[in-house]
Parts: structure tokens; sequence; C-alpha cells
């Protein structure tokens, strides 16, 4: 299960692979997906906090999610130069959660920020409030730092002390990176969907049904076969606490139906095919049939995720090697089923 704390770190685990563009020290790699289009994948050398895709079109830039804080989203800026020098006009917002959307602040005017009504609602409210998301995050970054440190600091082989010793670096200038925030919410939004025309590339922005978050929006290039689809597909396991995850496989089902060979996740390698919807629409069904059995039984939602056991899913996910799950996810799950959800 991915920890609501992870997120804050996930640009250090997924940087693996496939040849860069440009020099290793900067912060991404432009994996190109189709002809102008790239995966912004991070290197490890700066806390980016999620994937960006870059689509070069006849005249000018859409980027998808902008990022964990300003800094990341300057230095993203900053690093197209590698690919374009055409200019950014559109930003699009998969969905409000801060490793995606703390970076709007920089796009700035003759820039549009898209998003889903949802987004927008959410980017305006006190997402900075304790109890958040992100305010949990932050919480967290102290001790998560100490104990980067502490496993630096023990290890004996030389070529993971530096790897560790790099994340501290790379954690404690995020700390100090993510104090400038201004939650900026999308400048323009959508409902169900929209279409950008730019040049001879067709961008279409779908909002298929409430999945990671109410307001979850996937980028879809028709001619490219290329979709974005933020954190309701990640190459692992998604986070789970703004989750409808009684309601996500039938929005993934949905996402199926376009005719798509290229994924471009919200965190993780991009992969070419389906059979990872397969994946994690079993994954949701299993766990909230787990945990609705536990709710209707009464157990509480922290002794529950102990006892859910997802390890006929290893397989298909490594990061799971025991039974429990985040206690964040059950007690979101308990809240869509009894209602609690439904405003946020």
């Amino acid at each position: 299960m991915l920890l609501l704390v992870g997120i804050a770190v996930s640009a250090l685990v997924f940087s693996h692979g496939h040849a860069q563009t440009q020099p290793s020290q900067a912060a991404h790699r432009f994996q190109p997906i189709a002809p102008g289009v790239y995966s912004a994948i991070a290197t490890g050398t700066l806390n980016v906090g999620s994937n960006s895709c870059v689509v070069v079109n006849q005249d000018d830039v859409l980027i998808v999610d902008s990022h964990i804080s300003p800094e990341s989203a300057r230095v993203l800026i900053r690093e197209l130069k590698s690919i374009t020098d055409k200019p950014v006009r559109f930003l699009v917002n998969t969905h409000f959660h801060f490793d995606h959307a703390n970076g709007n602040q920089v796009f700035t005017a003759p820039v549009d920020i898209i998003g889903h009504e949802f987004t927008r609602r959410k980017l305006l409210g006190d997402v900075l409030a304790k109890g958040t998301i992100f305010a949990e995050s932050l919480a967290a970054l102290p001790n998560q730092i100490e104990q980067l440190k502490q496993r630096a600091a023990a290890e004996q082989d030389a070529a993971a002390k530096a790897r560790l010793d790099q994340q501290v670096r790379v954690q404690q200038a995020y700390a100090d990176q993510v104090k400038e925030v201004k939650p900026t919410p999308p400048s323009v939004t959508l409902n169900d969907h929209m279409t950008l025309f730019r040049g001879d590339r067709e961008i279409r922005l779908i909002h298929l049904g409430r999945a990671h978050t109410a307001g979850d929006v996937v980028v879809f290039l028709p001619k490219e076969r290329v979709v974005c689809t933020g954190d309701m597909l990640v190459a692992g396991i998604s986070n789970l606490s703004d989750g409808y995850v009684n309601e996500w496989p039938d929005t993934v089902e949905k996402l199926r139906a376009l005719d798509f060979t290229d994924v471009i996740p919200g965190h993780g390698e991009p992969w070419k095919g389906k059979e990872k919807l397969d994946h994690w629409q079993a994954y949701l069904r299993d766990i909230w049939q787990q945990a609705s059995k536990l709710h209707d039984q009464k157990v509480p939602a922290a002794e529950a995720a102990k006892r859910i056991d997802m390890t006929a899913h290893k397989n298909h996910y490594p990061t799971i090697t025991a039974p429990g799950v985040a206690p964040i996810g059950v007690v979101r799950m308990y809240d869509v089923m009894e209602r609690r959800a439904e405003q946020n």
C-alpha cells in the first residue's frame, strides 16, 4: 500500500532504466512516447513529487501536472528548453493533490490552468489546513528526514550511502522550497470533457467518473494513442485517501474504452497496453469487499487495516509483502460507506 507520506518522496524511487535526453544532474529526463509527447520523470536530484506529461504542439506546449512545489515547476519549465523552445500555453491538473498541483502558481498568464470544477473548488479551499493530505505530509517530513539520516549513517555500502545522502539533501531542500506554496486553482474548468486543437494535434481532457478523487481528469491524445492518467493509474498502488474505491473500477473500465496504446501514469514509468487496468481493478474490488465485510462487522478502521490481506495481488504489486494496508485508505473507505465523503 502506498502510504500518504510516501507521496513526497515518490520522485526518489521511480527513476531507472531508460536513456536520458539531458545531463544526469538534471531533475528530469524527458522520455519520448510519441512525436512531440514526453513523460517527464524525476532523476532524483530534486523532489518533483509526480510525473508530468509534456505535449509539444505546432506553436506551443501543454504540460500535465505542475509537480510538488513552485521550485520543481520552475525547474521543469527551465529544463523543457532541452527539448523545445516553444512557450508553455496550457497546464492541466489531473487532480488537486499537492504533489501534482503545488507548482500551479508558477504558471502565470498567458498560461491557462485547466482542471475539473471539483479541483478548482478544492484548491480554492484551505488545502493547507491541519488534517489535509498536504499538511499531514509536511508533519511527517521531519521524521522522514531523520530516518533517512539514520539509515545513511548506518549504511556500509558506499553506493547505497551516497544514494541515501542524496535523498537527505533533496528532502531538506524540499522542506524549504515548499514554504512558498500558494494554492492556485485552475482558471478554466470542465465538468465532463473539453477538447483542445493545437495545429494538427487533438487533445481531449475527460472526466470519466470518480476514482482517485472526485475530479480526476485524464488527457487523451487520440491520434497518438496516448493517455495521461494522473493517479487514477500509477505504476504501483495508488493512494486511496481521497478515493471512491467502490466507483474506481467502473471509471477504469471507461478508461479502457479509449483507444490508447501508451500510458503515462501519475507516478512511475510509462507502459504500453491495458493489462495493468485488469490488475488495478482486481485490487480495488478485493480491498473494497474486504473492507465492507469488516465494516459490517463493526470492526474499527485501524483494526480492519491490520486484517485486510492483499497478498493475493503481490505478483503484480511487489511492495505487498504481508497482510495489512495503510489505515488512511480504510478510514476513507469507511467514510464513503457511511456517506461522510460526499463533500470531499
